[in-house]
Formats: C-alpha cells, sequence, structure tokens
C-alpha cells in the first residue's frame, strides 16, 4: 500500500505515548521556549517524529515525580 493510501487511524500512531511541546508547555505553565531548553539540557528525554520534537509520557512522569 502507498504511503498516500494508509489508513486513517495509522498516521497518528506514532504520537500516542508522546506529548508535544506546546502540550507539556501547557501543562506545565511554561514557555514552549523553557521547555525546548529544559530538552536542550537533557533534563528531559525526547524523541524527534517526522521532525516535530515530542517528549514520552513516561518522562513526563518520571520528571513530575521527582
Amino acid at each position: 500500500m502507498s504511503p498516500m493510501k494508509r489508513e486513517a487511524g495509522h498516521r497518528n500512531q506514532d504520537y500516542t505515548d508522546t506529548m508535544s511541546v506546546a502540550r507539556l508547555a501547557r501543562r506545565w505553565h511554561l514557555t514552549r521556549t523553557e521547555v525546548r531548553h529544559m530538552l536542550g539540557r537533557g533534563v528531559l528525554s525526547f524523541v524527534q517524529i517526522r521532525g516535530k520534537l515530542r517528549v514520552p509520557r513516561e518522562e513526563v512522569e518520571r520528571y513530575e515525580k521527582s
């Protein structure tokens, strides 16, 4: 099956267990820049999916518990 004819549900499957920088910034009442600085300093680990920075939910939970 060509990439343009994938099932609709398959498209967002990569994002299921991650949060966007914007969503995390809203959750923590920070700016997106502040969250990006945390990623750059290695305070939080992240993945890049299709050019977008995403933070795994388990990483968010780990940080919130510390």
